[in-house]
């Protein structure tokens, strides 16, 4: 009888034990799952906490949708880092400027002023992504004052009437007494595509600020400012700019008509954003948050064009059908492909700075990882 109690208790005794040593596994289950959300919680709020914040410099207009949508669809919101935008006017050569002052840390800009900077800069500058790649963006305008015998012939490609261009031209200048004064941004992109323009129609230029008998004499005029400055039929004559002001031209300026575009020469434009090689290394893992978020972006506009176009058409303050024409030449991507390489390296040639694709590719730190990475 003793025995069998006793057995009983060193049984219960057994099983208690048992109980205990379970409830305190269990305890340690529970305080390690909870230990390790802590330390997950920890370890994003310290993800958080490293990353810095960053200022886009833009334009708000076409060329610059990515930024616009992206803003607009809370994308930047959600990327990690304080993403704040600093809108220009002007041109591209402004958001560069202000890079450059310090009053932003990525500048959203065209293949021209990216030439400019890496002439003046040299390494210090770094291009960290193409947005979009485009031909028949830039275009040129005449004012209404361009009729009779001083009315212009349009480039037609499949005619290829380069020697009509020309004459008419001449034909202009001469009926004006003078030089046909083009209105457009010095430093643009739109600046060396016209440029090129001229000289496939062998039209011959006088440069800004030269005096001489050229046929066509360039007049700096900042690119929002250029439609009311053609409408005012002082200044200039015709105008050569970035969309939307061409369709702004012809929108509001009766009598104007369209002369070409870029797409007549097989010329391209590459929208970009670069930084300094000093931001760069100090907000690398910032930087890249926001190319996710741009990703994000032009995603949703491949995906939702008239989505975007609307959103696009609200925030420049312009009509939708001026939106959707830069959506239709548009190439929206983030990425650094090798014809982006090569517009970029057409660009700098134009400025008289002899740059190698190579070459330039040591100054894109991250054309690996948008091929690799981001674009996968």
């Amino acid at each position: 009888m003793k025995r069998n109690v006793l057995l009983g208790a060193v049984v219960v005794l057994v099983l208690a034990l048992s109980c205990g040593m379970l409830s305190a596994c269990g305890g340690s289950s529970a305080s390690s799952s909870a230990s390790k959300s802590a330390s997950a919680s920890s370890a994003s709020s310290a993800a958080q906490a490293s990353y810095k914040p960053i200022a886009v410099s833009y334009l708000n207009k076409a060329g610059y949708e990515d930024i616009i949508v992206a803003d607009k669809q809370g994308f930047y919101k959600d990327c990690g880092p304080e993403v704040s935008l600093y809108a220009v006017t002007g041109s591209g050569q402004q958001s560069v400027e202000a890079l450059l002052a310090g009053s932003s840390d990525i500048a959203a800009t065209g293949q021209g002023p990216v030439a400019d900077a890496l002439k003046q800069y040299g390494d210090k500058i770094v291009v960290l992504a193409g947005t979009n790649i485009t031909t028949g963006d830039q275009v040129w305008v005449a004012g209404s004052g361009m009729t009779g015998n001083a009315q212009l012939v349009a480039y037609n490609k499949s005619a290829d009437n380069k020697a009509e261009v020309k004459a008419s031209f001449e034909a202009a200048a001469a009926a004006k007494g003078g030089t046909i004064k083009a209105g457009v941004q010095q430093g643009a992109t739109t600046e060396s595509a016209f440029k090129s323009w001229l000289k496939a129609m062998d039209i011959s230029f006088n440069d800004f600020g030269a005096a001489g008998n050229a046929t066509v004499t360039l007049v700096d005029v900042k690119a929002n400012t250029l439609p009311t400055t053609l409408a005012s039929g002082s200044d200039i004559d015709i105008m050569a700019a970035s969309q939307p002001y061409p369709d702004t031209a012809l929108a509001q300026i009766s009598g104007s008509y369209k002369i070409g575009d870029n797409s007549d020469i097989d010329n391209y434009s590459v929208a970009c954003l670069i930084t300094t090689k000093e931001i760069y290394q100090q907000k690398e893992a910032s930087i890249k948050a926001f190319l996710e978020a741009e990703k994000k972006s032009v995603d949703f506009m491949n995906a939702n064009p008239d989505q975007a176009i609307k959103i696009c058409a609200e925030s420049e303050g312009t009509e939708e059908a001026n939106v959707k024409a830069a959506f239709d030449v548009a190439n929206f991507k983030i990425d650094m492909s090798d014809q982006m390489v090569n517009t970029l390296v057409k660009a700098c040639k134009k400025k008289e700075f002899d740059i190698t694709a190579d070459q330039l590719k040591k100054q894109m730190p991250l054309i690996d990882w948008l091929a690799n990475d981001l674009n996968k």
